[in-house]
């Protein structure tokens, strides 16, 4: 079977690791998966995974998912995690999806395929810096015909870039709006706020 991507998997969510295993592995994809930090960031240095994925049990402390955090903050490797924790209380600027684990089941498999395969033609590119805050612009596109992809770091979207082709990008921080139109070169890059809707940009998806 030809090998998908790396996906690297630090797990200390024993429910959830046979169901790694069976899908992942069952698609396509190279998955190592440990409990052990050391050996983590040791195959991180050896092999370069296409995304890194964080799986944490429901009563991880706060202060050990934010520490974890922080160990890969200067990777430009995709960086997900798998919480039911607070998104605010766990943000960390590196972090490029946070997802829970109900949104696992119906989210993880379209962000592995879109950073290991790509060719995914999303509407919108979301560049949403601002996690922790409620978005009613995610949801406006969510509830729309059209089809988003949101990411919370630039580094995510450049990954995104390498191998998709969005209609748009938004950008909700505007300090980096200007520094993401230098790194895209996409004439079709928008500043939109949180609190907007996709009535806001609708008229550039046509």
């Amino acid at each position: 079977m030809r090998n998908l991507g790396n996906v690297f998997l630090y797990n200390n969510n024993t429910i959830n690791k046979a169901v790694y295993h069976q899908e992942l592995e069952k698609m396509g994809y190279f998955l190592f998966d440990t409990d052990n930090l050391h050996k983590f960031t040791l195959y991180h240095k050896e092999i370069t995974p296409n995304v890194m994925l964080f799986d944490f049990a429901p009563h991880t402390p706060l202060e050990y998912i934010t520490s974890l955090e922080s160990k890969f903050e200067h990777s430009t490797i995709p960086s997900i995690i798998v919480s039911d924790a607070p998104r605010a209380l766990i943000y960390h600027p590196s972090v490029s999806h946070y997802l829970t684990h109900d949104e696992a089941r119906n989210k993880l498999k379209e962000i592995l395929e879109t950073y290991c395969i790509g060719n995914k033609k999303h509407h919108i590119l979301y560049i949403n810096l601002k996690p922790y805050e409620r978005s009613d612009f995610s949801k406006s596109v969510k509830d729309s015909p059209y089809s988003i992809f949101e990411v919370h770091t630039i580094n995510a979207a450049q990954q995104y870039m390498k191998r998709n082709s969005p209609q748009i990008i938004c950008i909700n921080f505007l300090p980096a709006l200007s520094k993401s139109k230098k790194v895209f070169s996409f004439p079709k890059t928008f500043y939109v706020d949180n609190t907007q809707n996709i009535k806001e940009v609708e008229q550039f998806l046509h």
